[in-house]
């Protein structure tokens, strides 16, 4: 386990290299997982070593349908979860921003 605290931030659909936005909010959700993922592994990581996921979004209806897609990229782990309501995102083709958080359970 690695002592240092590790934040990943702004992980949203929208493709960083094109710039386009997944159409469905299912999709924008993985997409950002598959980017936490990436960026976890660089650092060391797995996603099973997520201690706490913030979930950053307009409009909560189509949450549920992410469910399938989290307990898949979690697997055994269950990490603290905050869902923040946001009145809007800078680009607005996004439906939701995570962000993953590894270090102590506080």
């Amino acid at each position: 386990m690695h002592a240092e605290d590790i934040h990943v931030r702004q992980l949203t659909g929208i493709d960083p290299s094109g710039g386009q936005a997944a159409p469905s909010l299912v999709e924008q959700c993985r997409a950002a997982l598959e980017q936490g993922a990436e960026r976890l592994e660089q650092a060391g990581h797995t996603m099973e070593d997520v201690t706490r996921v913030v979930f950053l979004m307009r409009d909560t209806d189509g949450f549920p349908a992410c469910f399938p897609l989290l307990r898949e990229a979690f697997g055994a782990g269950r990490p603290a979860t905050t869902l923040r309501l946001v009145p809007g995102f800078a680009d607005p083709a996004t439906l939701i921003e995570i962000e993953l958080m590894v270090g102590p359970a506080e």
